[in-house]
C-alpha cells in the first residue's frame, strides 16, 4: 500500500529557504526520473541554480514531515515584465493527492504578489499541467508572445526535444505556450477563484517575507 493510500500526508508547503538546501538533489533527481518515464521534455536545472531560486525566496517547497514531497520555482524575464513558474514536479507517492495544485496555487500567487504588473507564462507538454493552468486563467498563445530573453530560451537547451526549436526558428515545439495577462479581466478572475480554494496561501507568502519583498 502507498503512502497516499495508507493515510492523507498532513503537507507543509512553504516558500523554500536555505534550510531546504538539503533536498536539492533529490529535487533534481526526481525532476530527472519524471522525465525519463514521460519520455518528453524537462529542461535540466543545475544545483547552483535550484539553490539560488531557494535563496531568493522564489521557489517553494512541498513537505510530508521531513520527507520532501513536490517543488517547483518561479523566475523573471526581461526586466520583470515576464515571470515563470516552472519545475512543478510531485514525488511519485505522493500523486493523486491534489498537490501539483497545491503547489501552483503557491508559487502562482507569489509571482502576483511580488510583480503585479508582469505576465505569467508557462511551456509545457503535460496535459494535467495545462488544465492546472487554464484553471489558473492561462490561455494557450503562440511562442511569440512569450519573452525574447535569449536567457530563458537557452534554458531549453537541456531538453531531448531542443532540436524540434531550432528547427523551427523557435516558433513551436513539442510543448505549448500558456499565458496569465494581468490586464485580461476574464484571466483574473478565473485566477482569483481557483486560488480562493486554498484559503491563507496570500498570508502563509507574505509571512515568508515579514520585511516586505525584496529588491531583484
Amino acid at each position: 500500500m502507498s503512502r497516499t493510500q495508507d493515510k492523507s500526508p498532513d503537507f507543509t508547503i512553504v516558500v523554500a529557504t536555505e534550510a531546504h538546501l538539503k533536498y536539492v538533489d533529490e529535487i533534481l533527481q526526481t525532476i530527472s526520473d519524471a522525465a525519463k518515464v514521460r519520455g518528453t521534455g524537462i529542461a535540466k536545472r543545475n544545483p547552483g541554480y535550484v539553490k539560488q531560486k531557494m535563496r531568493e525566496g522564489k521557489a517553494v517547497i512541498a513537505l510530508d514531515g521531513e520527507r520532501f514531497a513536490g517543488f517547483s520555482y518561479i523566475e523573471t524575464w526581461e526586466h520583470k515584465h515576464y515571470v515563470t513558474t516552472s519545475g512543478l514536479i510531485v514525488r511519485d507517492e505522493y500523486r493523486g493527492c491534489g498537490l501539483s495544485r497545491r503547489i501552483k496555487h503557491m508559487t502562482f500567487t507569489l509571482a502576483r504578489l511580488r510583480w503585479p504588473e508582469a505576465k505569467i507564462f508557462s511551456l509545457t507538454s503535460g496535459a494535467a499541467v495545462m488544465k492546472l493552468n487554464t484553471d489558473h486563467g492561462y490561455v494557450p498563445v503562440t511562442f511569440a508572445q512569450l519573452t525574447d530573453d535569449e536567457t530563458f530560451w537557452k534554458g531549453c537547451e537541456g531538453c531531448i526535444n531542443h532540436d524540434i526549436l531550432v528547427r523551427t526558428g523557435r516558433r513551436y515545439c513539442v510543448c505549448t505556450g500558456m499565458l496569465y495577462d494581468p490586464e485580461r479581466p476574464r484571466s483574473v478572475r478565473d485566477a482569483d477563484e481557483e486560488i480562493d480554494k486554498d484559503p491563507g496561501v496570500r498570508e502563509r507568502i507574505l509571512e515568508a517575507f515579514p520585511n516586505g519583498f525584496p529588491e531583484d
